[in-house]
């Protein structure tokens, strides 16, 4: 070899190496660190109680399959006024699972009955109490159920995967929880996904969807949200939801980056979008960008694995999220005040392939004059004993002390040969984390 091409092929090597290097390197934090030490914790479990009892305020009644109630803490609520003992929860869509049926992956529902409901607990000792439960129903008065609304979603099975279930516009994945000072609830769906807002009598009032889109709902259907959002990741829809002291604001934030020019773009994103509605005029007011974590702060391999699990509000400016696997958490104090308003441009619209909000990296985000969110990790719940898994609930109990729950997808594993559960004993929890700093 000739010195003239050994030195090229030096070089080239060099610039091979570097690119490597440079492809490996983890991605930078987002976030700033100033943790709040914990002084306390306090455990509490729901015992176990029959997922069929559980359903008897639904019209109808169900076959529960030896299922227990579960999932409770999807979303998670500690209303002001009411004593820090008491919370509101609920859980979402119901039992469900994914199995293979030939070649196929199919989405089975165990309990096609199964309604969300809203329950209102109180803690004491080492146990969870429903003081009372509040099943969501239509305008007519009929349950909404847990079931997928149309073609955009997965297609419903019978436990078994064997017979298809009929789809249902009025069905809920309802994945957060919010209580208003007037009594109205407030709930965030995975589905179109939407913006729920319930009467106290369990009554949808509104029900707010992404614009371009029909719904045939026995409810009053707005598509009144950014187009856009029909494009979210399938199962990750508006994961986390709160609202302001004086309930004129509703925060809500979608799980995942959406899917979107592109599913391989969408997975690989850390952009994710979190939306302000005017709850009098029922209309968007704010977005914003929020920027995940890398999956490596987490001990993850793939961005897609991040997520969202539920937000909390601190002051009109301030929020707490928790930003999650599926094993390990963190909650971060998010401030919104030098944050860009995206509502309503190019970044909003459905049509704009080429120039995606989800595509753009950090410095792309920065070129493009578009801030997102400043962010700070408060806590790592990895350093809590005993943490449970899937942490989806979220809430403040007073300036320093948040409480947080887990879902446990209704413990259950499998059905045996009969059609019954195969229970885990997998509990439903809520913590209470007392801190060593005032949040408020």
């Amino acid at each position: 070899m000739s010195q003239q091409k050994f030195l090229l092929l030096k070089r080239l090597v060099g610039v091979l190496l570097l690119s490597l290097l440079f492809l490996f390197q983890p991605a930078p934090s987002f976030a700033q660190t100033t943790q709040l030490r914990i002084t306390s914790i306090e455990r509490y479990t729901l015992p176990t109680i029959e997922l069929g009892t559980a359903q008897k305020v639904v019209p109808g009644g169900v076959n529960d399959r030896g299922l227990h109630l579960g999932g409770i803490f999807s979303g998670l609520y500690h209303a002001q006024g009411e004593p820090e003992n008491v919370f509101y929860a609920i859980a979402d869509r119901g039992p469900n699972s994914r199995i293979t049926v030939g070649k196929e992956r199919r989405r089975t529902f165990a309990v096609p009955e199964y309604n969300p409901t809203i329950y209102k607990l109180s803690v004491a000792g080492d146990r969870i109490q429903i003081i009372d439960a509040t099943p969501i129903l239509t305008s007519s008065d009929r349950p909404v159920t847990g079931l997928p609304n149309t073609n955009n979603d997965e297609f419903p099975y019978s436990y078994d995967g064997k017979t298809r279930l009929s789809l249902n516009p009025n069905g809920l994945d309802s994945e957060a929880l919010a209580r208003a000072i007037d009594g109205t609830f407030w709930v965030g769906d995975e589905y179109s996904p939407s913006i729920v807002q319930i009467a106290p009598d369990g009554k949808v009032m509104h029900r707010l969807i992404p614009a371009e889109m029909t719904l045939s709902s026995d409810t009053d259907v707005r598509p009144v949200l950014p187009a856009i959002y029909a494009k979210r990741r399938l199962n990750r829809g508006f994961e986390g939801l709160t609202i302001s002291q004086d309930g004129k604001s509703v925060f809500a934030v979608l799980q995942s980056p959406l899917d979107f020019p592109s599913k391989n773009i969408g997975r690989a994103s850390r952009t994710i979008r979190l939306l302000v509605v005017d709850t009098q005029k029922l209309i968007p007011v704010a977005e914003y960008v929020y920027v995940a974590e890398p999956a490596s702060s987490f001990g993850a391999t793939k961005q897609g694995k991040i997520k969202i699990g539920d937000l909390a509000f601190v002051n009109p400016a301030t929020l707490l999220v928790v930003e999650r696997t599926n094993k390990v958490a963190h909650i971060y104090q998010v401030d919104l005040s030098s944050a860009t308003n995206i509502l309503g441009t190019r970044w909003s619209d459905p049509h704009n392939t080429t120039k995606a909000l989800e595509a753009l990296t950090l410095d792309r985000l920065k070129a493009n004059s578009i801030t997102p969110v400043s962010k700070s990790l408060l806590v790592d719940l990895s350093q809590v004993p005993e943490m449970p898994k899937k942490i989806e609930g979220l809430t403040i109990v007073n300036s320093k002390a948040i409480a947080l729950g887990n879902d446990n997808d209704f413990g259950f594993n499998r059905f045996d040969a009969k059609g019954r559960a195969v229970n885990n004993n997998l509990p439903s929890e809520l913590l209470i984390l007392r801190l060593s700093q005032a949040l408020l």
